[in-house]
């Protein structure tokens, strides 16, 4: 088999004879084996690798990917007659050959590749956050690849030991991939910065973090839930019962973190303020002029940004999936009520301090299991900076890692044969937690790149929770779907909308 044109030369050819080999060195092709190399006399491009190929035509075999016994030798020629290097020839090595016939990536399990363009990514995008994810784990292993953008090979990690090692061992030696938009956004902060930069700026901030300093936000976060709750009581005076709670949530810990964390009432509940609709434009709205503006001024206020985004997000979200979770189990909501009615007798006068917040217990229970299914960052993104070995797997340096956050928290070796059940008790059994550490449940990641405001996140969350519980009786609202967007975040899809009504004293 041997393909030749005399323009942008692509010539493939197998079991080449010396007399092909002399034809494509008089042509200016460098003849090399096992490497890629560049001719400095006429900038040709040669690649030379070993794979199958039957009838002229590379193809994968439904047993061990051979077609036949047969292992030929393939020369991948590339030569541009204007001295440019040969694209299409690099597109093809890079989609078609590469992933499949030569990266160390290829012996791993996992699901075959959709699409040359974007491999399995329209699974990805299309299905509820999380759901292909633990799909392919429970039929591959807690090690695979899958295929993104251009067929890149990227690997899925849900092996607690590699856990260890990535978020602790060798933290470091991990990054997050580059993402211009991401950084364009919030800036450089803690979210993004790598290495020594982030250690420095990690230590800058652990005095905001402090035990003594989240005890003091506990009156801002009552102060903003009360708001929340007076508004949603105005919404069903006026006779409405099936209620968007998504903005009022989202405004409310927009709220807090202006409070908390910059001393400014933004009080995006009940104003329109513009420093709250400049938020929501970059991070909710169509791209505009005002949102790339803002992007760019960003850049000078990195910890501002970081801050805002990481805070706002996070608490937002599983605020969301709470009320969800609790709409679609009632019984857990009464018995969280119940809790709720002994240690506050009267609803008017719910001003819980951090020790009294925290000693509700199952208050902590419904916390800890919506976390667990409903985790903020359901993967988290890395690339090794060197060649790695883990465990028994060899990963070369530049690979894409996915720890999927999200799997972890399902696995039923791991959470038992309910792993997908909403079942908070599960956190009152002793078998259980005693099994439980920050490498099988990470809410939050580990290691020196935690989320640094996991304390913080966790007091509002129960506070604000804890007041619209006490407060009002959620119910899913009859032929109304909710589903769990996978992109940029996890949250209720379109909304979260439920039906309300208000507890009686």
């Amino acid at each position: 088999m041997a393909l030749f044109a005399r323009r942008n030369y692509i010539s493939l050819m197998t079991s080449c004879s010396l007399r092909e080999t002399e034809y494509a060195k008089s042509n200016g092709f460098v003849i090399i084996k096992g490497r890629i190399e560049k001719d400095k006399t006429d900038e040709s491009i040669i690649i030379r690798r070993s794979f199958e190929c039957h009838h002229g035509r590379i193809r994968k075999s439904k047993k061990k990917k051979k077609i036949n016994s047969s292992l030929i030798r393939c020369i991948f020629l590339i030569r541009d007659q204007n001295g440019q290097s040969g694209i299409i020839g690099w597109i093809t090595y890079k989609i078609f050959i590469w992933p499949f016939y030569i990266s160390p990536l290829r012996k791993f399990p996992g699901p075959p590749s959709e699409s040359s363009l974007y491999g399995n990514l329209k699974t990805l995008m299309t299905e509820e956050s999380g759901v292909p994810q633990l799909r392919w784990i429970k039929k591959y292993g807690n090690v695979i690849k899958y295929h993104g953008l251009f067929n890149n090979p990227i690997l899925l990690i849900a092996d607690t030991k590699l856990v260890q090692e990535i978020t602790l061992n060798k933290a470091y030696d991990f990054i997050k991939p580059l993402n211009a938009s991401g950084i364009s956004l919030i800036g450089r902060g803690l979210i993004y910065a790598e290495g020594d930069d982030h250690k420095r700026q990690r230590k800058l901030s652990n005095p905001a973090f402090t035990y003594s300093v989240v005890k003091e936000m506990v009156p801002s976060f009552v102060h903003i839930g009360s708001t929340l709750k007076g508004l949603i009581e105005e919404k069903l005076n006026s006779g409405e019962t099936n209620i968007n709670l998504t903005p009022y949530i989202s405004k409310a810990t927009l709220d807090v973190i202006g409070l908390v964390g910059f001393n400014y009432e933004f009080n995006s509940l009940t104003s329109q303020n513009e420093l709250a609709i400049a938020y929501d434009s970059i991070f909710n709205n169509p791209v505009t002029t005002l949102r790339i503006v803002l992007n760019l001024l960003s850049n000078y206020v990195p910890s501002i940004m970081t801050f805002l985004f990481a805070g706002h997000e996070t608490t937002s979200i599983s605020t969301c999936w709470a009320l969800y979770s609790l709409a679609q189990h009632p019984h857990e909501q009464d018995l969280l009520r119940e809790e709720l009615v002994k240690a506050f007798p009267d609803k008017s006068k719910f001003n819980p301090t951090y020790d009294e917040i925290n000693s509700l217990e199952y208050l902590n229970c419904i916390v800890k299991e919506s976390l667990r299914l409903n985790s903020p960052a359901s993967n988290i993104r890395r690339i090794n900076l060197k060649d790695k070995v883990l465990g028994n797997y060899f990963i070369p340096k530049n690979t894409e890692i996915s720890l999927s956050i999200s799997t972890i928290h399902k696995l039923p070796e791991i959470w038992g044969p309910t792993a997908d059940d909403f079942d908070p008790k599960r956190w009152l059994d002793p078998s259980l937690v005693n099994n439980i550490s920050n490498l099988n449940y990470l809410p939050f990641y580990n290691g020196p790149r935690n989320c640094i405001g996991s304390e913080v996140a966790l007091t509002e969350f129960k506070i604000l929770l804890g007041i619209l519980i006490r407060n009002f009786v959620f119910k899913p609202i009859e032929g109304f779907h909710i589903r769990k967007r996978a992109f940029p975040a996890p949250k209720p899809d379109p909304y979260l909308g439920l039906a309300v009504s208000i507890v009686e004293s």
